[in-house]
């Protein structure tokens, strides 16, 4: 089995690749990757891989992991790549709520063009199945936990370049029955991701840096972390149960409010003798949603999967190796 992850190099990128390499049915890996935010930093913690700093300089071997510097937005090259290729993982995106509503545009660009270059090519070269990574951010104001398949009524260009993708994915698998599988993420953490700026990332750093954590709002909204190797396993069940049209929410269905989730990391850091920053809280954010969970029941009964890490055990385990 050959799969092609864009957006490799990332944080979820990197989790997935760690997890794919120790799977023998997965024959090879391709990874394409602008490294606009991301680097081969943890790639080399990771596998040995084989190297194409230019897209048009690739050609097809025999080594287990290939990572290419390109841009999603090369719909040429997507359709070069994509041959022969069993399944795409769909990760690159212009990701955050403040970047799309800074930046609207590009968000789209990225998020719809750029998305729909590798979706397009999937369909022309037969690729058995396109995986993608969506987002609650679809929901918008929805009262948690939401199920997969209540209204969608996203409040920022984040959400709605989401949403415009899972149409496309829908149709594609409809008209051209190209097997497709949208996986929408809660807010993922975890190791491989120091260049990130989530909320887990930004307080491990400032705390780690002696600087104050900054809170939108009062701190009572809530969000579903989930640990980035639980996530990396439902993509990997995916990958293997990809057929028809799915989706599926990638969560631990449980909300947890931003002042809790702070709690818990000072608990951590304070048994390792660090001095806790102050804490600043700011007005609210446009296009936030104040509460968020996702429903785990469809995911469970039709993926045949579940979260297994604690909010606790994989803070902990976070934390220890932002300090390694």
């Amino acid at each position: 089995m050959k799969v092609l992850i864009t957006g490799g190099l990332g944080f979820i990128g990197s989790n997935l690749l760690e997890l794919l390499i120790s799977k023998k049915n997965i024959k090879q890996i391709i990874i394409i990757d602008n490294q606009s935010k991301s680097s081969l930093q943890y790639i080399k913690s990771i596998c040995n891989y084989k190297y194409f700093s230019k897209s048009k300089d690739y050609i097809i071997n025999r080594s287990k992991v290939n990572v290419i510097n390109a841009d999603i937005l090369n719909y040429q090259f997507a359709l070069k790549v994509t041959k022969k290729i069993d399944y795409i993982v769909h990760l690159a995106a212009e990701s955050g709520i403040d970047s799309s509503i800074n930046f609207p545009k590009k968000s789209f660009n990225i998020n719809v063009n750029g998305t729909m270059n590798y979706l397009e090519a999937a369909r022309i070269n037969n690729v058995k199945g396109f995986i993608f990574s969506s987002s609650g951010a679809v929901f918008g104001k929805s009262n948690p936990p939401m199920r997969e398949f209540i209204n969608r009524a996203p409040i920022s260009p984040y959400g709605s370049s989401k949403l415009s993708i899972e149409s496309f994915c829908e149709t594609y698998s409809n008209i051209f029955n190209l097997n497709t599988t949208i996986l929408r993420f809660s807010n993922v953490y975890g190791k491989y991701s120091r260049h990130k700026s989530s909320v887990v990332t930004t307080f491990i750093k400032n705390i780690l840096h002696k600087k104050s954590l900054k809170i939108n709002g009062d701190g009572k909204h809530t969000r579903d972390y989930i640990y980035a190797s639980d996530l990396c396993r439902a993509i990997y069940q995916s990958i293997l149960k990809c057929k028809g049209c799915n989706i599926f929410h990638v969560s631990t269905g449980k909300e947890t409010s931003i002042n809790k989730l702070i709690n818990k990391i000072f608990s951590i850091f304070s048994k390792k003798k660090y001095k806790m920053p102050s804490l600043v809280y700011k007005s609210n954010r446009p296009g936030d949603m104040r509460f968020n969970s996702l429903s785990t029941t469809y995911i469970k009964k039709n993926l045949k999967w579940e979260n297994k890490t604690s909010l606790d055990k994989g803070l902990y385990k976070t934390i220890s190796w932002y300090l390694k």
